[in-house]
């Protein structure tokens, strides 16, 4: 979910630090300048070597790490696919591989992590009620004396990005804050383009397909303000405010990310993604809030989703469109719909490792 496998690691000097940066005045540091892609390629500067081969080795160990497109066979010979997204508008991420879209051209249906397509006059209604983004009235507020203050200023500046008063922070759920992080920050210079995502459902669309979700827009809310889930809400919202500081706008981040994506390496960017995080955070603390974010975003939503993958995959001629993080694992979705009686098979692209 979200844009944060954009920037997967940060400076080493800055995990051996123990600490985040100081804030500047403005969250300037996602200048159009920035956000503007230079070469994709691994840029050493940010990826070494040794370290490539360190996340790679752990990588290694992840079933089903490498590879966005996958072909599903159902136990009725009806055949679908599953394509492993990346949530950011960049060009060349929407130059779509050819043998997406060909499948797209004939797809029946493109099932997106969202139903971004409401049926009724109600269901806009719903997906627009913030009522779940404050917390209940009489409740006392939420000043997060957990968050180091730097995440706090981190995620208010990127809240007055949306011209909302930072003061209604403390009157937030954790949920509802989160929901506000997840579009990259960088997309705010290109509103006029989709992320990958919308990309692929528009592409599918215009082809004549039906466009659906495997779930609706505010089931996020609604499972993330449940009391079980309070604990990974509020990591999620700490993780998601650890990529905000102004190290994620570092020159070379983003195009080595987007290499490894068109590699297919899927599992070595969420290797060195996690990893950033314990030099952030330590190690144990920076696993522990991996680990918990993940096991709602991933794998609780893995789950979740299966039930419309079935249905779908049992219909058949489908395209199946979510974030490429939830593919990789044991837990991933590859596996998942393996177990559930199904064929999968990597379809690997050009350009992709083998």
């Amino acid at each position: 979910m979200g844009w944060r496998k954009t920037v997967p690691a940060l400076c080493l000097a800055l995990g051996a630090a123990g600490a985040l940066p100081e804030p500047a005045t403005a969250q300037d540091w996602f200048t159009r300048e920035a956000c503007t892609t230079g070469e994709i390629r691994i840029w050493r500067e940010v990826l070494s070597g040794a370290d490539e081969a360190h996340y790679s080795a752990i990588a290694g160990e992840v079933p089903n790490s490498l590879g966005r497109f996958w072909k599903i066979t159902a136990p009725g010979g009806q055949t679908s696919w599953l394509w492993g997204t990346y949530h950011v508008s960049e060009r060349r991420l929407l130059a779509l591989p050819q043998e997406l879209r060909e499948v797209l051209e004939t797809a029946d249906v493109v099932a997106l992590e969202f139903n971004p397509q409401p049926d009724t006059r109600a269901d806009i209604r719903r997906a627009n009620d913030q009522a779940w983004m404050f917390i209940s009235p009489g409740a006392p507020p939420d000043d997060r004396a957990d968050f180091p203050p730097q995440i706090l200023d981190h995620i208010a500046l990127r809240l007055e990005t949306y011209a909302w008063d930072p003061g209604y922070m403390s009157m937030m759920t954790d949920a509802g804050l989160f929901s506000l992080l997840l579009s990259d920050p960088c997309s705010d210079f290109t509103p006029f383009m989709p992320a990958q995502d919308y990309f692929i459902a528009q592409t599918g669309w215009l082809a004549g397909a039906r466009i659906t979700g495997l779930q609706e827009p505010w089931e996020l809310g609604a499972e993330l303000t449940a009391p079980e889930r309070a604990a990974a809400a509020r990591v999620a919202l700490l993780l998601y405010g650890l990529y905000l500081g102004p190290d994620s706008a570092r020159a070379g981040l983003r195009e080595t990310g987007f290499a490894l994506y068109l590699e297919g390496r899927i599992g070595l960017m969420d290797a060195w993604s996690d990893a950033w995080t314990g030099q952030v955070l330590g190690a144990a603390r920076g696993r522990e809030v991996v680990d918990l974010a993940e096991s709602y975003l991933l794998v609780e939503r893995n789950a979740i989703w299966m039930e419309k993958i079935r249905m779908l995959a049992d219909q058949g001629n489908a395209v199946i469109a979510v974030g490429a993080s939830h593919l990789p694992g044991d837990l991933g979705l590859v596996s998942m719909i393996r177990d559930a009686g199904y064929q999968v098979e990597r379809v690997a692209l050009p350009g992709e490792m083998p």
